[in-house]
């Protein structure tokens, strides 16, 4: 005799763990979960802008890819900053309990200490002040 189908076509197993990821997502009214980093409500880089400021800059059509993937890396440049800010500022707090407050010192120091993102930030000044002549 066949077995009487349930509502979800889904094996048992896998119809469990969809349901328990479900039910791990933050619910819309009450926010995000305490420490879920990559939330609903996190903040974005505007894309459209992006896409409108590479397509007056180049004076022509750019391609919806090349606004997705200067975002993209803006995004990434944009967390590592801030982490190694983080860090610096956790390194000179005394109180590790106390709230964690950034300065703009902190992220400068950052910068500093990281060759990498040091040498891509002269590197971006050197190709500015080139282009302003």
């Amino acid at each position: 005799m066949a077995k009487k189908r349930t509502s979800s076509p889904l094996p048992d197993s896998a119809a469990k763990s969809k349901k328990r990821a479900k039910s791990d997502r933050p619910d819309s009214k009450s926010g995000s979960k305490t420490g879920d980093f990559h939330s609903d409500q996190t903040k974005r880089f505007p894309l459209q802008k992006i896409q409108d400021m590479l397509t007056r800059k180049f004076s022509g059509t750019v391609k919806p890819e090349a606004a997705v993937f200067l975002t993209a890396i803006l995004e990434y440049l944009s967390v590592e900053i801030l982490e190694l800010s983080a860090n610096v500022a956790r390194n000179r707090s005394n109180n590790p309990t106390a709230a964690l407050k950034l300065t703009l010192g902190d992220t400068l120091e950052a910068i500093e200490s990281d060759p990498e993102i040091k040498e891509l930030i002269v590197k971006v000044k050197n190709m500015t002040s080139n282009g302003d002549k």
